[in-house]
């Protein structure tokens, strides 16, 4: 691949896009979450980016960690990135599933602009070149100057966020045993990190498995699509870093499912099976990686953008009659080892 020097390049979003991007923002207020330390009894809490490396400088907004003291310790992390726009405040049910099953868990801030992946002709969607969501993602992920729709700096990336606040928790909070997801060397040991995501976050967890061997990707709503070619990126169907295909995937029916499913195939997963509807099955969903839904969204009405956060957005997913999350046993089936 050759690497270009960037240019800033900025446009209006997309109509979808940019409906997502608001009811997103409907979720949580977008200001910065204060540091606040965890309660005595549970560790669910937020941290600044900021206060874990003073050089990150944009997207400021607060990670959030959550660990059940009281569940068995899986000894495993996962790390769920938000959707375009989105901010780990709006995704806490996912990470309290998570750190209700004994993994430790953190909603990881990053740069998630809305008007890079989808934006006609100034973003991927409608770009002449094969690579620009490899580019994007790679820039996204490392900080290297990949791509020239935006600017990552190694200090903005995702790999130096996450190895930052594991560094800070694992000072801060040694007991708890934050430690055992960095080598000697300081870099995450992929090998016991869960990714998950939705939306834009979705892409990059399941690129991130095709870098590092990560133990599971949770892939919630993605596509990378380009409209010209009328088919899905050509990184999708690169080889996992990881011994085996660890790719699990859930969607919404009503969430341009067609596109998603030619996604689906260029991972590989039909080979786990057929596409399992939730509504009208219970765990183990036959074993299957590929999963859907055609419930309600809790809030937003009937139209894509509440279709494409129902499946992972505090404010748009499902809830039972106790207000616990309908999905959360889907959530836990694809999380489980």
């Amino acid at each position: 691949m050759t690497i270009t020097r960037r240019s800033f390049l900025r446009s209006c979003c997309a109509a979808a896009l940019a409906s997502l991007a608001v009811l997103n923002a409907t979720a949580c207020n977008n200001a910065e979450t204060p540091t606040s330390p965890p309660p005595a009894a549970a560790s669910s809490f937020f941290v600044s980016p900021a206060a874990t490396d003073a050089a990150i400088d944009t997207y400021p907004d607060s990670h959030y960690v959550y660990l059940n003291p009281d569940a068995a310790a899986q000894n495993k992390l996962v790390v769920f990135l938000p959707g375009a726009g989105g901010i780990p405040q709006n995704y806490e049910l996912f990470v309290q599933t998570a750190g209700d099953m004994g993994y430790h868990a953190i909603g990881l801030m990053y740069p998630n602009p809305t008007d890079v992946y989808n934006i006609g002709t100034s973003g991927c969607q409608e770009s002449a070149d094969a690579d620009c969501f490899y580019k994007v993602r790679y820039e996204t992920l490392t900080g290297a100057d990949s791509s020239t729709l935006f600017v990552v700096t190694p200090a903005n990336s995702i790999l130096n966020r996450l190895k930052k606040l594991l560094m800070y928790l694992a000072a801060a909070y040694p007991a708890a045993n934050w430690g055992q997801y960095l080598d000697a060397t300081g870099n995450p040991v992929w090998t016991k990190i869960i990714m998950g995501g939705h939306s834009q976050g979705a892409g990059h967890s399941v690129f991130i498995s095709k870098v590092y061997p990560v133990a599971r990707v949770v892939m919630l709503a993605n596509k990378d699509w380009n409209t010209i070619t009328n088919q899905p990126a050509p990184w999708y169907a690169l080889p996992n870093a990881s011994a085996s295909n660890n790719v699990y995937g859930f969607t919404h029916s009503q969430d341009e499912f067609a596109d998603q499913q030619v996604v689906w195939t260029a991972l590989q997963l039909g080979g786990f099976g057929g596409i399992v509807n939730v509504d009208t099955a219970v765990p183990s969903y036959a074993n299957t990686r590929t999963l859907t839904s055609d419930a309600v969204p809790a809030f937003g009405g009937a139209n894509t953008a509440s279709y494409h956060s129902s499946v992972a957005v505090d404010k748009f997913t499902p809830k039972n009659a106790d207000g616990t999350p309908a999905f959360k046993p889907v959530w836990q089936y694809m999380l489980r080892f």
